[in-house]
């Protein structure tokens, strides 16, 4: 990979698991052998230092306000993932320079695979910036019916501002009565890049500030985390491999490429159980779009 994929994380509301998705795939693709940089661009409402019990004297706040160097403010965790991360205190908030924002970034990206942007909720600078910087946008969401309905126009926001969304993540599914992840993904008119399963190891992971991924490598949501990173990593392979059609970057996402492949040649050949656009839901519910 010639130069890093930024790829920025967006959800409309707070609370669907943006954070959480950001360290945890991070972290994943880390583990996976990919240099990766996570970038906390929720200045108002900064939680990475929770989720990951860090102390930093830097934070992307002393960056944006002219007072710290980039380097300085960077954290490598074991993992091998770096995390530049927001200050929590408020008043930092008004020092900050949202235009310096672009800089940050581009400084970044030749030094890594992936560099992720975990963007704030709702419309604001902070939230348009990184959206405009992006290679990518990955939406996330719950399944519930609030927050894939403000889903909708965090992807049209995205489209009018960027113009390349990736696909949706969904987290927490398996609870109340929601339709299938697929079925809200063709709702949301875009791909299913995951969906997360409600998963107690995700809050017990977060209260011990450490990713699921490595406090539970195992757990059904870890699981799914990995796979995740997995699909990004085989998505941007490099054409430029050292052995001719080689496809691989040396990490365990290379253990899943052939299975993957062959997945996907699977899912080109619906056969007869294909899904027909007049099926009715079979889960008692339906989304109505505006007219």
């Amino acid at each position: 990979m010639a130069e890093g994929v930024v790829i920025a994380i967006a959800g409309a509301k707070g609370g669907v698991g943006k954070t959480t998705t950001a360290v945890n795939l991070g972290v994943a693709l880390a583990q996976a052998g990919e240099r990766v940089a996570v970038l906390e661009f929720d200045l108002a409402m900064a939680n990475i230092v929770d989720f990951l019990d860090i102390e930093p004297t830097q934070t992307m706040h002393t960056v944006l306000s002219g007072t710290a160097s980039v380097t300085d403010a960077v954290h490598r965790l074991d993992s091998g993932v770096d995390i530049l991360p927001a200050g929590t205190a408020l008043e930092d908030f008004n020092a900050v320079n949202v235009a310096t924002i672009a800089p940050v970034v581009r400084t970044l990206k030749p030094s890594y695979d992936f560099v992720i942007l975990d963007t704030a909720a709702g419309v604001s600078p902070e939230t348009i910036y990184p959206l405009r910087l992006a290679d990518e946008v990955l939406v996330v969401s719950t399944p519930r019916v609030a927050a894939v309905r403000d889903t909708k126009k965090t992807i049209a926001l995205a489209e009018r501002v960027n113009g390349t969304v990736a696909g949706v993540i969904f987290n927490r599914c398996g609870t109340g009565h929601a339709p299938p992840p697929e079925r809200l993904a063709a709702f949301l008119e875009t791909d299913l890049v995951g969906a997360v399963p409600n998963d107690s190891a995700v809050p017990e992971a977060q209260d011990r500030g450490e990713p699921v991924v490595t406090y539970r490598p195992k757990s059904d949501a870890a699981t799914e985390f990995f796979s995740i990173a997995d699909s990004l990593i085989f998505s941007h392979q490099s054409t430029d491999a050292n052995t001719p059609g080689a496809i691989g970057t040396g990490g365990i996402g290379d253990l899943t490429n052939a299975e993957q492949i062959a997945d996907a040649a699977e899912a080109a050949d619906p056969g007869d159980t294909a899904l027909k656009t007049d099926d009715d839901p079979d889960d008692g519910f339906q989304f109505v779009t505006d007219s």
